[in-house]
């Protein structure tokens, strides 16, 4: 027997604990110490069953994040993005034009009221989907990517900063791909004490936040 996760749950292991994020309903949950370590044998056994099991993963099945399936559970849902090594700094951005700006207000602004109404998962489904013309120059995506960062962190100006990285970091994937530019937004957690951060990246090039920050966080969810 072979078990895989529920569709729009994903995992990671922060510091000592497993962390869930359910996607649908938008909220974390940290595994019970008690099923810890059956949890991550059954993910070292690519989600095959092992004696005992039942009873150690019963929480989980109880719960319906485990479901019977012959899938591979690891590559679906143990995420995977280049490991970042810079940051764009202010001193690095490039001036942006006044349209750049108020389509990075446009789109903050409409995220944030989509995810009033609509499922995270929503969401991110439709700004994965997103059509993308990929800008084959890589001189130009470059610029690119450092008008749209420019023109994002000026939002801050009207909107502020305090708890908008994930609207933000929503909004700006979604206009880098719609602008032609392959980017990945990525959602981390950490533990003790537990917090959830978002942010993209390009190429190892963190875009909207600092290196030191976003290294204190293990990629839970990589959206590209």
């Amino acid at each position: 027997m072979q078990y895989q996760m529920r569709k729009d749950l994903y995992h990671c292991v922060a510091g000592q604990e497993v962390i869930f994020l359910d996607l649908f309903k938008d909220r974390y949950l940290a595994l019970p110490r008690c099923s810890t370590q059956a949890f991550r044998r059954l993910v070292a056994g690519n989600g095959n069953a092992f004696d005992g099991d039942k009873d150690a993963l019963a929480p989980l099945v109880n719960a319906g994040y485990l479901l019977a399936g012959s899938s591979d559970f690891q590559d679906s849902y143990r995420p995977a993005t280049e490991i970042p090594t810079g940051d764009i700094s202010f001193g690095k951005r490039q001036p942006f034009r006044i349209r750049q700006f108020l389509v990075a207000l446009y789109w903050e602004l409409l995220t944030s009221a989509m995810l009033k109404f609509t499922p995270l998962a929503s969401v991110v489904a439709r700004y994965r989907n997103t059509r993308r013309n990929c800008t084959k120059d890589g001189e130009i995506a470059t610029s690119k990517v450092h008008q749209w960062a420019s023109a994002f962190d000026s939002t801050a100006l009207i909107l502020g900063r305090a708890d908008r990285c994930l609207v933000r970091s929503l909004a700006m994937f979604n206009v880098l791909r719609r602008s032609g530019v392959a980017a990945e937004f990525i959602i981390g957690v950490r533990s003790d004490p537990f917090s959830a951060h978002a942010w993209v990246q390009r190429e190892g090039v963190v875009l909207n936040d600092t290196i030191e920050q976003i290294t204190n966080y293990t990629p839970i969810l990589v959206i590209t």
